[in-house]
């Protein structure tokens, strides 16, 4: 069975948001133990990293395109990949209409994109 386009953004969201809790964990377990590690620029380095892999998570979530239109779906992507409940889950894109339940294109060299042919 192919992955649906649902599925797709539901990966890409829940592999930022582990990246994002785990950055925001090194951070603040670095904070903790700064006043610990030697002078110099090792207390600086977690914190920092920390802050860049925090960072680098929140642009990969907002550069979830959809594969049809190659829209950015930041307004439906966390509701969609973080489903809790609180809002209504979308299903379909808001900029061409394509159903989020619809496969995964598979473009190829030969036969291109049969969702977006242009």
């Amino acid at each position: 069975m192919d992955q649906t386009i649902r599925a797709y953004i539901k990966r890409r969201v829940r592999l930022a948001a582990v990246i994002g809790v785990v950055a925001s964990g090194l951070g603040l377990f670095a904070g903790a133990i700064a006043k610990q590690l030697p002078e110099g620029p090792t207390r600086l380095f977690a914190p920092v990293v920390g802050t860049l892999l925090f960072g680098a998570a929140i642009l990969f979530a907002q550069r979830i395109k959809c594969p049809k239109c190659n829209t950015s779906l930041r307004a439906i992507s966390v509701a969609t990949g973080l489903a809790l409940g609180f809002r209504p889950i979308a299903n379909f894109c808001p900029y061409c209409g394509v159903s989020l339940d619809t496969p995964m294109p598979h473009a190829t060299a030969e036969l291109g994109n049969p969702i977006h042919p242009a």
